[in-house]
């Protein structure tokens, strides 16, 4: 099957050799034609999915044979230009053309290169001009836009070492037809000739225009409204290290560069990806337009994701899928180029950097005046003297247009605006306009942090909204906050903002959610709320939020319903973390009450979304994928009972039927029926509902392995079953343990993970009627918290065995070697972070609940569970978290029996010895 290329030179043939004795201008028809044809056809292959790359220098060769033929035809119809007579003459591609990357609308630039002999006193001969005019004004007719020039090679030094542009321009020169020796004689001489010795000068200049670019569309890789061509993490971008390195070390592809080891293999694909990737958005931007086109405006950005395969219905989800991918590419060029310009030791002087667009001529008069203001170099001017005092309106309008331009304030004007915020007074407050504008601001998701942070650093925020305001560098006294109550609040909004375009997690898993927010104003409203209650210092800061909330809205003009909305997610805004962390999210009793409060989807969306800003905006430290995958529990299986009743509790007798069915279909030969009826039978109903097929098929298998034991090997009849699993892309390690149940078993096990150096961060416990306990612990590294190592799990398995067998094992001596010398959690004046116990007995049917929140100590949760062990109390769920130094563990219990623990002498004794377990941990520190 013949090649693209191929293809096209047979058509071209086909189309393009004239009848003898006929003239280009009396042919059109057939030259536009053909670039109908063939154009036609290139749309097709973009459309199916062709690489930018590909349809560009497809598009280039098309135009190369239009020139070849053209000029072939001329030739053919004046006998003074036959091929002997006419001195050495080639045409040379150049710049983007050069390249051989056409967008569907590029302007063709060429070059006529001579040696001398065809031009006289700058003045081109008869020859000359008719080879010129034979092939210009047959282009010209069909409709191109091209660019040309006559030069000899000495044309073309002067040029390139007078003009960068022109210098650039002709490094890419490509020979399309002519002669190819004066072809070769001009390469070698523009390098050794302007790019020899030039080398510092040319990369100075590169550099100085690349900071004034960026400076202009927007130091961001990220704009709303990209420009692919120029802006960060652009086409430009790219090319631009091409030249420069090509003036460094004579490269011309990412190849080359790897050879040179300027960037890594994967690095150039990551490149080359993006490279094309952009060239293809540009061809549909072209196409869609039908013009030369760079700026991907939000207008547009639609239907250019749907031509490029983005066929989502949603039109939202489609441009989300487009733009994320866009900005995944222009991200990836804009940090690997300036990796490039790091590896080539180039360090832009700061001198050329700031406001270079203003040193040229014509750079302020020719920016327009919109509302009193200029928008120059990526920055917003003043443009009349009293621009507040005569519309005080414009406070808050300057700041949506910042954030619709993406532009800063200049220095000048966030200084007029300190000096003018005595404006922002009641009647400011009140002003209509004022609030439409500040909540069209608060309801561009994605965009919004920057332009707060903007109006909070000149004083306007706190003004406009005292209840903010009165937050100004207020501490926090909570152990895990690591801002003032301002700086974190501005932090979550950023956090949220991540969210909008994220291409990693955590914030890409709740990407899909931020857009099914229907009205986002109203959760960016509520984080910048959230804590505003702390500067009553009562300590029930979330219920003080919820009145000012309401006093915000009644100012903003909310209506009723929304005003509610804003009130349920501040006086609530800690519950979801509270419920997903430190709550069995399996229990019904747990979910259910929290979908009530919820009330809608919507809710329950901007609350799952302001939990994850929140707790990432407290601590760089406080987020992991573990806290991760309990917020999405929590999500999705409140969203089930708020859209459409789904019942926790499966139709336990027909499902269980169904699938023991399962799993006996899929079990080995060695496992008998009994085996698996029994399985099913000592176990209970939750049981059921946590597993599915294939993980009740694996602790079966755990639970066959372990009766083998007791069979076949008698002396190893009290030693466990152990399985491990990595669970990357939660971050953790699962650990399963089948053995017999016993008084401590939980103890002996938290006690063994612990002096092997292992943390537990949540656990799961089973026993069945019969005495075997499948226990299921999700831990990671006890200092870096990465998975476990080969050699922790060894010793981890080395000290259970000897613990559950019986011998000698004094585990708390153990466990002191894993305590570090300074913990984590580093106190202020001798502060300690308390001890608090709390119990509950309503929020479980079945279970006590009973949370310990003290410092984090190397085994803790050891001396906890011993404590549980000793009055005989079994430990059903246990949730572990450690935060900051802190840690807040809850636990499940029940006592002999498997009752909840009602007697209140009892639950007194036990929060009394789970204190001195606590104080216990200390006392070797104390002594020292």
């Amino acid at each position: 099957m013949p090649s693209l290329l191929e293809r096209i030179e047979a058509n071209a043939e086909a189309r393009l050799t004239l009848p003898a004795g006929r003239k280009p201008t009396e042919e059109l028809a057939r030259y536009r034609n053909f670039l109908k044809v063939e154009s036609h056809r290139l749309r097709i292959l973009h459309r199916a999915g062709g690489g930018g790359r590909e349809v560009c220098s497809a598009r280039s060769a098309i135009q190369d044979l239009l020139l070849q033929y053209i000029l072939q035809a001329t030739r053919l119809a004046t006998p003074a230009l036959a091929e002997s007579n006419l001195p050495p003459l080639a045409i040379v591609a150049i710049g983007g053309y050069g390249r051989g990357e056409l967008n569907p609308h590029s302007d063709i630039d060429f070059m006529f290169l001579h040696n001398g002999e065809l031009v006289t006193g700058g003045r081109p001969k008869p020859t000359m001009s008719a080879i010129v005019d034979g092939l210009l004004y047959p282009l010209w007719d069909i409709g191109l836009k091209v660019g040309h020039s006559v030069r000899s090679i000495a044309d073309c030094i002067h040029v390139a070492n007078t003009d960068m542009q022109s210098k650039t321009s002709l490094i890419e020169a490509r020979l399309i037809t002519g002669n190819s020796e004066l072809f070769k004689i001009f390469q070698k001489q523009l390098v050794d000739k302007c790019v020899t010795g030039h080398e510092g000068e040319y990369l100075e200049m590169r550099v100085k225009d690349q900071a004034a670019r960026h400076a202009k569309y927007g130091n961001s890789a990220t704009m709303q409204e990209p420009n692919i061509k120029n802006g960060c993490g652009g086409l430009r971008d790219f090319q631009n290290m091409i030249w420069m390195t090509f003036f460094k070390y004579r490269t011309r592809t990412t190849a080359e560069m790897v050879k040179q080891e300027l960037v890594s293999a994967s690095e150039a694909r990551q490149l080359d990806a993006a490279y094309d990737y952009l060239l293809r958005a540009r061809n549909e931007l072209h196409y869609h337009t039908e013009r030369a086109v760079d700026v991907l405006s939000k207008s547009v950005q639609p239907a250019v994701a749907n031509q490029l395969g983005y066929k989502n219905p949603s039109p939202s989800k489609r441009l989300e899928a487009f733009m994320g991918d866009f900005y995944s590419h222009s991200r990836n060029i804009y940090l690997l180029t300036r990796t490039v310009e790091q590896r080539l030791a180039l360090r832009p002087k700061p001198k050329l950097l700031p406001g270079f667009r203003r040193l040229l001529p014509f750079g302020k008069e020719k920016e327009p005046v919109v509302d009193g203001f200029k928008f120059i170099d990526g920055e917003i001017h003043t443009a009349v003297p009293r621009v507040f005092r005569d519309k005080p309106e414009r406070l808050m309008r300057v700041f949506l247009y910042a954030q619709q331009r993406g532009l800063k304030l200049h220095p000048d004007l966030a200084q007029v605006i300190r000096q003018e915020k005595q404006l922002v007074d009641k009647a400011f407050r009140l002003n209509e306009h004022v609030r439409a504008t500040f909540l069209e601001i608060l309801n561009s998701r994605g965009n919004v942090a920057r332009i707060l942070r903007a109006m909070h650093e000149v004083d306007f925020l706190g003004r406009y909204i005292p209840e903010f305001g009165r937050l100004t560098s207020l501490v926090q006294h909570e152990f895990y906050h690591q801002y003032t109550t301002d700086e974190h609040t501005l932090v979550c909004l950023e956090k949220l903002d991540a969210v909008w375009d994220a291409q990693q997690p955590p914030f890409s898993n709740y990407a899909q959610m931020f857009r099914e927010v229907e009205r986002p104003f109203v959760l960016y409203l509520a984080l910048l709320l959230h804590d505003a209650g702390k500067a009553d210092h009562t300590g029930k800061h979330s219920e003080v939020g919820g009145v000012l909330a309401q006093r915000v809205a009644k100012r903003l003009a909310l209506d009723g319903a929304t005003t509610h909305n804003l009130r349920l997610l501040i006086e609530n805004h800690l519950v979801m973390a509270t419920t997903s962390q430190r709550r069995d999210l399996e229990d019904e009793n747990v979910v259910r009450p929290f979908a009530t409060l919820m009330q809608s989807p919507e809710n329950l969306r901007m609350l799952t979304l302001h939990t994850l800003a929140d707790s990432l905006g407290t601590s760089d430290q406080l987020w992991n994928s573990f806290k991760d995958s309990l917020l999405l529990t929590l999500f999705r299986k409140t969203y089930d009972v708020l859209v459409s009743g789904t019942m926790f509790v499966r139709a336990e007798k027909r499902e269980r039927e169904l699938l023991e069915e399962e799993i006996a279909e899929n079990l080995p030969r060695t496992f008998g029926e009994d085996e698996l009826h029994a399985h099913f039978e000592h176990l209970p109903a939750r049981y059921f509902q946590l597993h599915n097929a294939k993980e009740i098929a694996a602790d079966l298998s755990l639970t066959h392995r372990f009766m083998h034991l007791q069979i076949t090997e008698e002396d190893q009849a009290l030693e466990p079953v152990i399985a491990w699993h990595n669970e990357r892309d939660r971050g953790y390690t699962t650990l399963k343990i089948c053995t017999w149940d016993r008084l401590g078993l939980f103890s002996k096990i938290t006690g063994s993970l612990s002096a092997a150096g292992i943390n537990i961060l949540s656990s799961q416990s089973f026993t069945r009627t019969d005495g075997i306990a499948i226990d299921t612990f999700y831990v990671a590294d006890a200092q870096g918290g990465s998975l476990v190592t080969r050699e922790e799990r060894e010793r981890f398995e080395e000290i259970l065995l000897q613990v559950l067998t019986l011998q000698t094992v004094d585990l708390p001596a153990l466990i002191a070697k894993q305590r570090t010398a300074v913990t984590r959690y580093q106190s202020l004046e001798g502060e300690r972070i308390p001890t608090q116990i709390a119990i509950d007995n309503h929020s479980s049917s079945t279970r006590t609940i009973i949370e310990v929140e003290t410092e984090d100590r190397i085994g803790l949760l050891y001396a906890l569970a011993q404590v549980f062990a000793e009055l005989e109390l079994n430990i059903a769920v246990a949730k572990i978290l450690t935060e900051r130094g802190a840690a807040v563990d809850t636990f499940y219990v029940t006592d002999i029996l498997g009752k909840k623990i009602e007697d209140a002498p009892m639950l007194k004794l036990t929060e009394r010895r789970l204190r001195e377990a606590v104080a216990a941990l200390d006392a070797p520190r104390q002594e020292k």
